[in-house]
């Protein structure tokens, strides 16, 4: 049956090959079918050895080498005290101007800027001009009004003066006495003093200075306690409770730690915030008034995650967080930073354990297949 079939197809090669073949030498025609054959050879896939379709591993090893490779690093969540800080400054607790009550020249002043001064000491002296002589006539007029109310309560015993009379002249000397009082009053407050113990802040006026009503003569600043005040947000208020710890950070290099003393409980009609107050001790007087201030406040204990603030990530809306990895694919995962620090920065909101990309992660989205690589040990950064 070959034979026949082989018979045929030369019979019909001959009656049918093109006029070019039967002018080709020999050896042309040998080497065009050898050009044909590796045509068909290498179309077929022969040169390569696949025949058919790529096997599941080649297929896997081609997807491998086109997803992008991260850095990541398994983080194990530990208890943490959650910290509300807050922007803020030194401020004494009692400040205040001490101001005259009454007018006149400034005859002498009794402290210097930065003195300690103490409850009841003069700091300013205002001249008594005539006040003097007027308390002597206020005295002399009680004297006077005295003896004329016990005459006119005699009289009336005996029937000589009437009980309007015996009023009128108890009037009398009840006002004399009320004068008598104003003035030894003015007499004192020529005597400007301190109204607690505490540091002369400042010094308004100086010897021959006219003083008139309210101005002033000093500033007395209290050393203790001391404030370190700020303003929390609306999210952040509901959680600080008065008398809890809190402590200050002073931009002077010191931490002083204190408690809480004040919550407001009206927010500020233009940024919204709250007021808040913490307590600090100063017994040796080195604080100052205005000295700014880091306030961390303790408010819970909370799981938390150490990473380096170098892995932080924001997404379209602006939200901070961290990329993970989950089961191969980038997943973005919404964070909340509880403290910050040199040695790092501390978050929640993290699963417990998590798989986060350390290196890589400005390159990858959400959902995208990556190939992890483990970093060895070490915080993430």
């Amino acid at each position: 049956m070959l034979k026949n079939w082989l018979q045929f197809a030369r019979f019909w090669w001959s009656q049918h090959q093109p006029d070019f073949w039967r002018t080709m030498k020999p050896s042309y025609r040998a080497a065009s079918v050898i050009l044909a054959i590796v045509v068909v050879w290498i179309g077929s896939g022969l040169l390569t050895g696949t025949s058919g379709p790529p096997t599941e591993a080649g297929a896997e090893a081609k997807t491998a080498a086109d997803k992008p490779r991260v850095g990541v690093l398994t983080l194990h969540a530990s208890e943490r005290a959650a910290t509300v800080t807050v922007r803020g400054h030194t401020e004494a607790l009692h400040a205040v101007d001490v101001r005259a009550e009454v007018e006149g020249v400034v005859q002498a002043l009794h402290f210097e800027k930065g003195d300690r001064v103490k409850e009841g000491q003069t700091l300013c002296e205002i001249k008594l001009n005539d006040r003097g002589a007027k308390l002597d006539q206020a005295r002399a007029s009680v004297a006077q009004m005295e003896k004329q109310h016990d005459v006119d309560v005699k009289l009336a015993a005996d029937g000589f003066r009437s009980k309007i009379q015996v009023a009128a002249s108890e009037a009398a000397l009840e006002a004399s006495r009320a004068q008598l009082e104003t003035m030894q009053i003015q007499l004192a407050n020529t005597q400007i003093k301190a109204p607690f113990d505490g540091v002369a802040d400042e010094r308004y006026v100086d010897v021959g200075d006219y003083m008139k009503v309210g101005d002033k003569c000093a500033t007395v600043i209290a050393p203790e306690p001391f404030l370190a005040v700020g303003e929390v947000s609306e999210d952040e208020v509901g959680q600080i409770e008065t008398g809890g710890p809190a402590s200050a950070a002073l931009i002077t290099g010191e931490t002083v730690e204190g408690k809480v003393r004040f919550v407001a409980t009206r927010a500020d009609a233009t940024t919204r915030t709250f007021r808040v107050e913490v307590e600090l001790p100063n017994p040796d007087g080195k604080l100052r008034d205005g000295v700014s201030a880091d306030i961390h406040i303790p408010v819970a204990h909370v799981k938390a995650d150490k990473i380096s603030p170098g892995i932080l990530v924001l997404d379209d809306n602006g939200v901070v967080g961290v990329r993970a990895v989950e089961h191969g694919l980038v997943k973005f995962i919404p964070v909340k930073i509880i403290s910050d620090g040199p040695d790092g920065m501390w978050i929640a909101g993290l699963p417990d354990p998590v798989t986060i990309i350390t290196v890589g992660q400005e390159f990858v989205s959400d959902g995208e297949r990556v190939e992890p690589v483990p970093e060895k040990g070490g915080m993430a950064s």
